[in-house]
């Protein structure tokens, strides 16, 4: 099989797989200059530079199914192109999209071996947290407001394959969202576990915040919301899971 190595990726959840494959893109959509790793910047994911595309004559394309709908057509006549899901991608989402990318630069076994060491470690969580059906929310929360991300989401998926049940589930599939919520709502929903995006501290002040179950049995977490949220891939889920249980195991060291 022909092996593709000059590689433009046009979202950024898709750069982990490649590098995971040993491969460096030969473009990236990205909002820097050149990227760490030396690949030459194509424009946003949002509003890709088609002709610079064009100009660096890459092999492949790797574009979102969802930002780059509307030009699918014209970025099949500068390679051959694949549209996967990573904007608004789940777990699974991120999973099917790194085998299908291994598959299309003709490499095999790589990711399904990732995929065996991170159940191995969803195993090992299961087993050191015992959270086993307790309840956890994911918020953001600034300026007075709760967002709150759903059950869709990618980091929501995932913390339910770590044993834990989602405290919000919606009625319809979709893409993920997020939607707001007063402290009120967020009493009564009542998780048992609350993992806090980079929030300003307004929320703790309010006192229908103490009332909280996971606020008086010290299950509040900090997290990085780039960590958290921005890296839909395997290596991405990696990182959510080091820090969850970084962070959780410390928590129960305290207690």
């Amino acid at each position: 099989m022909w092996l593709r190595t000059r590689i433009a990726v046009l979202n950024e959840g898709f750069i982990d797989t490649l590098h995971d494959l040993g491969i460096k893109p030969a473009a990236a959509a990205d909002d820097r200059a050149e990227r760490n790793d030396g690949s030459p910047s194509v424009g946003l994911p949002s509003h890709p530079d088609l002709k610079k595309i064009t100009s660096l004559k890459p092999d492949l394309i790797i574009a979102d199914s969802s930002l780059h709908k509307g030009i699918y057509h014209e970025l099949t006549k500068i390679a051959p192109t694949i549209a996967l899901q990573n904007e608004a991608a789940d777990y699974q989402d991120a999973v099917d999209a790194a085998l299908t990318i291994e598959k299309a630069v003709g490499k095999d076994g790589i990711i399904e071996k990732q995929l065996s060491a991170q159940e191995e470690k969803l195993n090992d969580i299961k087993r050191k947290l015992d959270a086993e059906g307790g309840t956890i929310l994911l918020i953001d929360a600034a300026n007075d407001s709760i967002s709150v991300k759903d059950d869709r989401f990618f980091t929501s998926r995932l913390l339910t394959l770590a044993g834990f049940t989602y405290a919000v589930q919606t009625d319809s599939g979709g893409k993920s969202d997020s939607f707001k919520m007063t402290p009120g709502q967020l009493l009564h929903i009542d998780p048992d576990y609350i993992v806090l995006l980079d929030g300003e501290k307004e929320l703790e002040k309010n006192h229908l915040w103490k009332q909280l179950t996971a606020v008086k049995n010290g299950h509040v977490y900090r997290a990085d919301r780039a960590v958290w949220t921005e890296r839909r891939s395997i290596d991405g889920a990696d990182a959510i899971l080091h820090d969850l249980q970084k962070k959780m195991l410390a928590k129960k060291a305290q207690n």
